[in-house]
């Protein structure tokens, strides 16, 4: 389907109905006399992500399941996130 033309006057009174047009996958020409300035083109299609990018990697399925005495001091208050200071002591392991 060849794309629709408009006229840059015409473009500009009708910018927001030609968004959504190529919003939902029309290719609209935009040109100045019989020279295209510019085209609207549908938004590209985001590429999927990987469910799990790690994955790949085998970590162990109890990685974060031990105690880490830096997030309790920070969970508990003990922390000055401002200075990156640790105040408390290690919990006795």
């Amino acid at each position: 389907m060849p794309p629709a033309i408009y006229k840059t006057a015409e473009a500009r009174a009708r910018f927001s109905e030609l968004l959504a047009r190529a919003k939902a996958g029309e290719e609209i020409l935009i040109a100045k006399g019989d020279e295209p300035q510019a085209r609207l083109l549908p938004p590209a299609k985001a590429a999927g992500r990987e469910s799990a990018p790690l994955s790949h990697l085998g970590l162990p399925d109890d990685l974060f399941d031990a105690d880490d005495a830096e997030q309790a001091a920070i969970d508990a208050g003990d922390y000055n996130d401002a200075l990156g200071i640790w105040r408390g002591r290690p919990a006795a392991s």
